[in-house]
């Protein structure tokens, strides 16, 4: 049962909390919700935690067995079925990747009992909902909202699949936080450009930057080209690195605890994804004060940057144009000292007090629909 004196009863569902932006928004809000007397409990697949979360876990992943049987499957989702009756929920918010139509209509119509909202954080709707539509709109059909953490992904949603009940919300970033990280001293090179994102898949197009930053400027001034994330096609990309001559000055970190050091002394962090959802690598190295450099791609970066002042926005693919880019923010200093001086500024509209605010209006609204009806 809700604590009498909670405001609402929250449960999180996620793939994990550890890794990405869709994790690291989950448990933003999760500490935001707690400090606003909400009661929060988290429901995660996988068994990884790394962010810092407010709230209690059912982590469904430490229930999985090597190899999964279709008795584990049915274990798990006894498991969360129980925990759901056991406790009266306000909200169901499902961050998750939905890639198994089937399963998320029995989840959907079958296990979860209380109103139900689902965010989407990729561009690649196909993630989040079926091919067809009418299934997709019927799995569904029960939820209150569906939440967008992009304009551009709204407006898919809505003309792709016909939904009505979509809004946008951004993914937050906790100013003050990162404020305090960026502070913490790391060894790194004096002078060098910052790429952030996991290498597991090849939407993050690290080729593509190998390949800018090899015909820019910064190999022959000694700016270093740094890669924090980790993933199986790292090693495809270190060969590449190789290929290009270019070991000495590409250095690849792998997994950083603690990535704010690095964005603040950077000269500016780039990002050249094929697609993304809402880029929270953007907005947290403008919240340490360090320009940004994106493609624009579909979606996100058009929201976060404002073209030559806070960052370069480059047409989306090209690669002429993203070295171009590239080679101007060091060349044109009183164009980079503008961006830099915007930075963090440019951001503050994304942080986690107002963004989770938007959270709150939203269920106030839902509550006194669902009273009316």
């Amino acid at each position: 049962m809700k604590s009498p004196t909670s405001k609402y009863k929250i449960c999180i569902v996620s793939d994990h909390l550890s890794g990405g932006g869709a994790e690291r928004c989950s448990a933003l809000l999760s500490l935001f919700f707690e400090q606003k007397n909400c009661e929060v409990h988290h429901v995660i697949v996988q068994d990884k935690i790394e962010y810092a979360y407010a709230g209690n876990v059912l982590n469904l992943g430490k229930l999985k067995k090597d190899p999964i049987s279709i008795w584990d499957r049915v274990h798990r989702f006894f498991v969360l079925f129980t925990f759901l009756r056991k406790n009266t929920f306000d909200f169901i918010i499902d961050t998750r990747v939905k890639n198994r139509q089937w399963q998320e209509f029995f989840i959907f119509k079958f296990i979860y009992n209380a109103t139900t909202l689902i965010i989407v954080h990729s561009y690649m709707t196909e993630l989040y909902f079926p091919n067809s539509k009418i299934l997709a709109r019927t799995i569904f059909s029960k939820c209150a909202s569906i939440i967008s953490v992009s304009n551009e992904i709204k407006n898919k949603i809505q003309a792709q699949y016909g939904y009505k009940s979509v809004c946008t919300i951004y993914n937050p970033i906790d100013l003050e936080a990162i404020a305090i990280e960026s502070l913490k001293e790391i060894e790194s090179p004096s002078n060098y450009i910052l790429a952030v994102g996991n290498m597991h898949v090849a939407v993050k197009q690290i080729d593509h930057l190998l390949e800018c930053y090899k015909n820019s400027m910064f190999p022959q001034q000694n700016i270093k080209l740094l890669l924090i994330g980790e993933g199986i096609l790292r090693q495809h990309y270190e060969k590449m690195s190789s290929d290009l001559h270019l070991e000495d000055q590409v250095l690849f970190m792998g997994h950083v605890e603690n990535p704010f050091p690095y964005y603040k002394n950077a000269i500016f962090t780039i990002l050249t994804s094929k697609n993304e959802g809402f880029p929270t690598v953007l907005l947290e190295s403008l919240a340490c004060g360090t320009p940004v450099i994106s493609y624009d791609c579909f979606s996100g970066p058009n929201e976060i940057i404002k073209d030559k002042h806070n960052g370069l926005l480059v047409e989306n693919q090209n690669k002429i144009k993203l070295t171009e880019a590239m080679n101007t923010m060091i060349t044109n200093k009183e164009l980079y000292l503008h961006c830099k001086t915007n930075a963090k500024i440019s951001v503050e509209s994304f942080a986690l007090e107002h963004i989770g605010s938007k959270w709150l209006d939203l269920f106030k609204t839902i509550k006194h629909e669902h009273k009316n009806y």
